[in-house]
């Protein structure tokens, strides 16, 4: 366990490094990014895929894996179901409790997915008590960005509505087992909340740019961050990018990423190819995981508070590659230490991440 604590120490410095960079201003581009077009109907979607495989480490456990849909553009903000009346109404209370300026502009997207978590034995059909549970969530969220007028800060928030321990996660892990050919795992009736039980998160993030390269070929930027749900937590990060970009700093952000990655709007890319490599590090301080807590329904394998790691740390690095004009595709490596204390769940886990957005 020691490299977890080394991670942690690592990221804990390399945020107050950053967070003490003196603020470069790359006039060319910031004149760019700051003439606010007006938000499409559709702006862009992308399709989000998590897995353990891509870690290119054939282990099938942990956070295994994610599969999320995003739309962005006002039809996000207006369609059927939306929840952004509702992460609107959550925003106004919070801009009055932390002060928040008026937004230059507000970005809007819409998400749907599932994600699923196994312990390391998936092949017994009994309840693990030593490992950590099968968990899984069914869920929609909206999401937004709100700029700020000068183009060095930015709010991210988040709503999401889903259903924890729907038998569809099985349905799904069983047949990517069987398209490669692998056995099914046997334990998802055993999972948190077997059958179904609906669950909620509120997420809200500041994100600060804190050094803009004047060549434009590198920018980062710090992101502080609070969650209220199914995840209850507080984290602080820092990300950078460094390559060719067109895109605004605030666009991406792979630091929002607890598991699957956060709804963020989908950007129109400028007239220069992008290429760029990206990294980042997070220490999170979690004060309840409803994915190894359970909630109100009974679980057959759940866990105390006194039990989870109250600091996690998280890193990744990955690279963002432009493919044709309006789409581009991404990797990344993720890296968390452990979430549990003791016992045979008390591992660090992997997991690659691959993005392919399309802008309209």
């Amino acid at each position: 366990m020691e490299s977890a604590k080394q991670l942690k120490l690592v990221a804990l410095a390399v945020l107050a490094a950053a967070l003490i960079l003196p603020v470069t201003h790359a006039s060319a581009q910031d004149d760019a990014w700051r003439t606010w077009a007006p938000e499409s109907d559709i702006s862009g979607v992308r399709l989000h895929i998590d897995n353990d495989l891509f870690a290119g480490r054939n282990l099938d456990r942990d956070y295994t894996g994610g599969l999320a849909i995003t739309v962005s553009g006002t039809s996000a903000r207006d369609g059927l179901l939306s929840l952004d009346p509702v992460l609107s109404r959550i925003d106004g209370a919070a801009s009055e409790l932390f002060g928040s300026s008026a937004a230059a502009s507000v970005r809007h997207a819409r998400q749907i997915g599932l994600i699923a978590f196994t312990p390391n034995d998936i092949l017994t059909d009994e309840a693990q008590q030593a490992d950590r549970p099968y968990a899984s969530l069914l869920f929609a969220s909206n999401g937004r960005i709100r700029i700020d007028a000068d183009d060095r800060g930015a709010w991210t928030s988040s709503l999401t509505v889903g259903f924890l321990g729907l038998h569809v996660s099985q349905t799904l892990h069983d047949l990517v087992h069987e398209a490669v050919g692998s056995e099914k795992p046997q334990g998802y009736d055993h999972q948190i909340s077997a059958g179904g039980e609906p669950t909620a998160r509120y997420m809200l993030a500041r994100h600060k740019l804190v050094y803009a390269d004047p060549t434009g070929h590198i920018d980062v930027k710090t992101t502080v961050e609070g969650s209220v749900g199914y995840l209850t937590e507080t984290s602080a990060a820092v990300s950078m990018r460094i390559g060719r970009f067109d895109t605004p700093w605030w666009s991406f952000t792979p630091e929002l990423a607890d598991y699957i990655a956060a709804p963020t709007p989908v950007e129109s890319l400028g007239t220069q190819r992008e290429v760029y490599f990206f990294a980042g590090a997070r220490v999170t301080a979690r004060a309840y995981n409803a994915f190894l807590q359970g909630q109100f329904r009974h679980s057959d394998v759940r866990y105390s508070f006194d039990e989870i790691e109250p600091i996690v740390g998280h890193a990744w690095v990955g690279v963002m590659t432009q493919l044709l004009p309006n789409t581009e595709l991404s990797y990344a490596l993720h890296y968390q230490t452990a979430e549990l204390r003791d016992g045979d769940a008390s591992r660090n886990t992997f997991w690659g991440g691959v993005q392919l957005a399309h802008s309209f």
